[in-house]
């Protein structure tokens, strides 16, 4: 095998999404970083390995955690050049390869982001993350030093695969990533009540931002709506434009006093205002590349989406879209990594034990700020400020001193 051969990576088929989601049935040839010929059968290497039970097992609850000890399959196989895209999707031993491939696809990209390798926050414990892709559960799981999946019954009495829904797995080692990089309060310490939450709205940005490293989700993405994503902001325009299950996560009109404390319903703000700014990133580059003509100013002020504002947006878009889609799709790539190098960025700047939405808010601007990017900051105060995540006096001491950002006109 030839050095420049091995150092290309390795092939996995990953799917961008569930294979039952429409526009999905087929998964995606991707490489991951890991040198040809490294993974070992299981697959496996030297950060996770793969199970899979012959014999009925509950999932993991404390005190019962890895490893596994009861019988198992086989491991799977690579293929003789030390790959794993010959394995069959319809097979059982594709669950499995398809996690373990799609975690490290997500490490590779999140790593790329933070700039060094991701430590599991179990390693003094277990030097491994055990990957179980399926058992007979309605979740799926991150916790200390694992990963497992279930199932979601259909009406049809079908079963709908946690282990080959891309997002679900991204959500959950999201989880692993930030319990290593944000760090949990010490024993005897209470979280805030904005921690948990903020785990949760960032797993499922982790999973939105690895979902657009895709190339079928971002024609997909783009194609629907001519490369309008002003509308993905409006719940019931996300339902006729897109599938994904992040972008209706993350394309909401939620403010903070319209959320409770459960985590889940708690996390749609913030998820909401990055995924905003991200919106107007793209945006603005558009703009700032001659590809559109727009009005400027923030997405925040512009949530009256009228009928008029509405057509202004499908004009500029349609206009010649299919000559400009490869480079509406290069300013969507670039607005993605602008915004997920800030977030990377931010948690570092962040203490769980005393962590808010709007300490994690306002980290991400100064980390957007540093980085060179104080448009896309501003615009990101505009879009904390409207969802009632961070106050206008926030604003004003942030803003002292420096003129304020354009507003829609």
């Amino acid at each position: 095998m030839m050095g420049t051969e091995a150092s290309i990576g390795t092939r996995f088929l990953l799917y961008p999404q569930s294979p039952t989601t429409p526009g999905y049935e087929k998964p995606e040839l991707v490489w991951i970083s890991a040198r040809q010929g490294s993974i070992q059968p299981g697959p496996q290497n030297d950060r996770m390995y793969v199970v899979n039970p012959t014999m009925p097992k509950k999932h993991y609850d404390y005190p019962y955690l890895p490893p596994f000890r009861g019988a198992k399959a086989a491991p799977v196989e690579p293929s003789p050049d030390g790959h794993f895209d010959h394995i069959d999707p319809n097979s059982r031993d594709f669950l499995g390869v398809h996690v373990f491939g799609s975690v490290a696809r997500i490490l590779d990209i999140w790593e790329g982001f933070i700039g060094h390798r991701i430590n599991w926050h179990f390693a003094e414990t277990y030097e491994r993350l055990e990957i179980i892709p399926l058992i007979d559960w309605d979740n799926a799981q991150s916790g200390y030093g694992m990963l497992e999946f279930g199932y979601r019954p259909t009406g049809s009495g079908g079963r709908d695969l946690f282990a080959l829904n891309f997002d679900v797995i991204a959500h959950e080692i999201g989880h692993s990533i930030l319990f290593s990089e944000v760090g949990l309060p010490p024993v005897g310490v209470s979280p805030t009540p904005d921690l948990f939450a903020f785990y949760e709205g960032v797993s499922d940005l982790i999973s939105l931002i690895g979902m657009l490293h895709f190339d079928t989700a971002m024609d997909r993405l783009l194609r629907r709506g001519s490369g309008n994503l002003m509308a993905l902001n409006e719940l019931n325009r996300v339902a006729e434009l897109a599938d994904e299950r992040q972008i209706r996560i993350a394309g909401n009109s939620r403010k903070m006093g319209d959320v409770g404390f459960e985590v889940h319903d708690r996390s749609r703000p913030f998820t909401g205002a990055i995924f905003d700014a991200l919106v107007q990133t793209y945006h603005d580059l558009a703009v700032d590349r001659g590809l559109v003509d727009l009005p400027p100013g923030s997405i925040a002020d512009a949530r009256d989406f009228d009928a008029d504002l509405e057509r202004t947006y499908a004009r500029a878009f349609e206009a010649d879209y299919d000559l400009k889609h490869f480079q509406l799709k290069a300013a969507l790539g670039d607005a993605r990594d602008i915004i997920a190098q800030g977030l990377a960025d931010s948690w570092q700047r962040l203490n769980s034990e005393t962590l808010t939405f709007a300490d994690a808010g306002l980290a991400v601007c100064a980390a957007l700020q540093a980085a060179g990017h104080g448009r896309v900051a501003e615009g990101l105060v505009e879009c904390l400020e409207w969802r009632d995540i961070i106050s206008p006096y926030d604003v004003h001491q942030l803003w002292q001193g420096r003129p304020r950002p354009v507003v829609w006109i």
